[in-house]
């Protein structure tokens, strides 16, 4: 049997919209379970679910970026619960937007009537540059193992907790590698801004985001981007997990956040 493409989280049935996520690069769904906790009854959470990791590890990672894209963007489509909204955090800001935007050009397809109606209500971003001129790591997927993990950690590539437990980085190494080398790969194609609106977060003390490319995520909506700021660093779900809960509901139109 094959695995979905996406799991719950932090699933509420009974939730007024659904929050699909994309965590960072290596990651698996249960790297944002904590964030998912925080949220309000209104929102259902969901993750991608990618192969060469957690519950998938047997199986090896995907390193073919536009097929994986065009598989995630068809898999919601056709199973997507309306409404709905997408997070990528990090290097998953890149993905989420890239199966954001198939969605916008496969949605028609369904008929004049219906263009659209199957699009998510927002697009959120968290940590990530606007995809023309975000600074990808060329070299990175191709180094030798040591040099992998030591230019990752010297990068502030994945976060603090996973840089400590160096027992666990033969089972890491090839999602790593596998998302870094999708990230290497990739070349941005100018397209038509996006009918859907976009919110753009980051830390105020976040060392590796530039002002300009923050806000170089308005030329990919449009609609003028949400620009919300949080007191952390680059690791927003780990450092600030309530605070970007909170955000993240209000601008999806859920404020009543729990403690």
């Amino acid at each position: 049997m094959t695995a979905p493409w996406f799991v719950p989280v932090g699933e509420r049935p009974g939730g007024r919209i659904r929050l699909y996520t994309f965590p960072n690069a290596g990651s698996g769904p249960a790297s944002l379970t904590d964030l998912a906790e925080r949220f309000p009854d209104e929102v259902d959470v969901w993750s991608v679910n990618l192969p060469g990791r957690q519950a998938r590890l047997a199986e090896p990672p995907v390193e073919d970026l536009d097929a994986l894209v065009d598989d995630l963007a068809r898999d919601l489509l056709a199973n997507a619960r309306e409404p709905y909204a997408l997070f990528g955090y990090c290097s998953g800001a890149l993905l989420a937007y890239l199966v954001c935007r198939r969605l916008t050009e496969l949605a028609p397809a369904s008929g004049p009537d219906r263009s659209g109606e199957r699009w998510p209500e927002r697009l959120l971003v968290g940590s990530f540059a606007a995809p023309d001129v975000t600074l990808l790591l060329r070299r990175l997927p191709s180094l030798p193992s040591w040099l992998f993990w030591d230019q990752l950690i010297e990068l502030g590539g994945v976060p603090a907790e996973v840089a400590e437990r160096e027992v666990l980085r033969p089972i890491l190494e090839p999602a790593l590698r596998a998302d870094f080398g999708m990230l290497a790969r990739y070349r941005h194609r100018q397209g038509p801004p996006l009918p859907v609106p976009v919110t753009v977060l980051y830390g105020s003390r976040d060392g590796s985001m530039s002002r300009g490319g923050l806000l170089g995520w308005r030329r990919q909506s449009v609609s003028r981007p949400s620009m919300r700021e949080l007191d952390a660093s680059h690791w927003l779900a780990e450092e600030t997990p309530d605070l970007l809960a909170t955000v993240i509901a209000e601008e999806i139109g859920c404020v009543s956040v729990t403690a």
